[in-house]
């Protein structure tokens, strides 16, 4: 039987966030969310492609690209994966979108579909700094109504990390996808880095089309560089919505603008602590002659 309630958690000045504990999970309150058990019964295609991130990781960002190369058509209407983003909206609103879909989820693997790993779908992982993961998630919180947040950046970053909030540890899901891999070594999956998609979009466009096995145009790719821009998407992406927080900065770095130099040294040592047998490498920063577009 489903357990659901909600939960206010504190930061360390005492301001709540509201989540919603799904089973001893912690999940957004979505106002029209399926929740764990929703999403564990949705009915997976063989040739759904599903792409999974922790929040504000690029999942916006990779979903429209990953979909402008599979169908090889450069788009510019307001569809983004809020449509297809499994614990926030009900099935029946994607189930019947023509194959492939592109379907995206916040969950580890335990929460998704059985049928993920039995048909063997193709998974994207994106991962992205922590620390400029951090900086975003904090600004797209205040945001939201259901979240109810109202506290300082300086009071947001431990809780977080300790896994207090919505979507709970970025640490545990890290490396619990890197378990899902190493157990499931048939299963297709490509781990994708936020900031390497940054420093040269064409070279990890390529890896996308070798994976989902399409074949595209130099120049086509050029043409989905220019349409997946923060600028491009957030003009074509926002009509008739307000998803000016979900198309923000697409930065790397800005955590330095956030982080003091206490919050650092206590980030790099709980890192050092948390992920010691990770052999995932996180770059911080990015040099402007490093990019690549």
């Amino acid at each position: 039987m489903s357990q659901k309630h909600l939960v206010d958690a504190p930061d360390d000045g005492g301001d709540t966030l509201t989540s919603l504990n799904d089973n001893g999970f912690l999940i957004p309150n979505f106002p029209d969310g399926q929740g764990i058990q929703g999403v564990r019964s949705v009915r997976i295609r063989d040739d759904d492609v599903l792409i999974c991130t922790f929040p504000k990781s690029g999942t916006h960002w990779v979903w429209e690209i990953t979909r402008e190369l599979l169908t090889g058509e450069i788009t510019h209407d307001d569809v983004t994966m809020s449509q297809t983003f499994m614990e926030m909206v009900p099935e029946e609103r994607y189930a019947d979108l023509p194959s492939p879909r592109i379907l995206s989820s916040h969950l580890r693997m335990k929460h998704l579909p059985d049928d993920v790993l039995n048909k063997k779908i193709k998974v994207i992982t994106v991962l992205r700094n922590p620390k400029d993961t951090a900086v975003s998630y904090y600004t797209f919180l205040k945001t939201i109504p259901f979240a109810k947040y109202k506290g300082e950046f300086k009071n947001f970053l431990r809780p977080l990390f300790q896994g207090k909030f919505m979507y709970e540890s970025w640490m545990d899901y890290v490396l619990d996808w890197e378990l899902v891999k190493k157990t499931n070594p048939d299963q297709p999956v490509l781990t994708l880095f936020y900031e390497d998609i940054k420093q040269d979009q064409m070279r990890e466009m390529r890896k996308i089309c070798e994976f989902l096995g399409v074949e595209r145009t130099d120049d086509f790719l050029s043409k989905v560089c220019d349409n997946t821009t923060i600028a491009a998407m957030r003009t074509h992406k926002n009509k008739g919505h307000d998803r000016s927080s979900v198309f923000r900065k697409g930065g790397v770095g800005d955590w330095k603008n956030w982080f003091t130099v206490a919050q650092n040294e206590w980030f790099d040592q709980f890192y050092q602590e948390k992920m010691a047998d990770c052999p995932l490498q996180f770059k911080y920063t990015l040099l402007s002659t490093d990019t690549v577009h």
